[in-house]
């Protein structure tokens, strides 16, 4: 097991988030700040993707498919 330091502001920021969470330990905490993370991060690339008509048609296409 890992120790972090953080200040006291931090800390009683991420126990009230262990208490909004119900999470049961601070690694669930932890682990799931990383997940939002890597989500919002995916949002912000999946923002910047850009496709032309017959592009944007033929994933469409792929997605409808994909289903069957």
């Amino acid at each position: 097991m890992k120790t972090i330091a953080v200040d006291e502001e931090t800390w009683e920021a991420i126990k009230h988030l262990k208490a909004k969470l119900d999470a049961k330990s601070y690694t669930e905490v932890l682990k799931k700040l990383i997940e939002v993370w890597h989500s919002v991060e995916l949002d912000l690339k999946a923002e910047k993707v850009v496709l032309d008509d017959n592009e944007a048609d033929m994933i469409i296409s792929l997605l409808e498919n994909s289903d069957e």
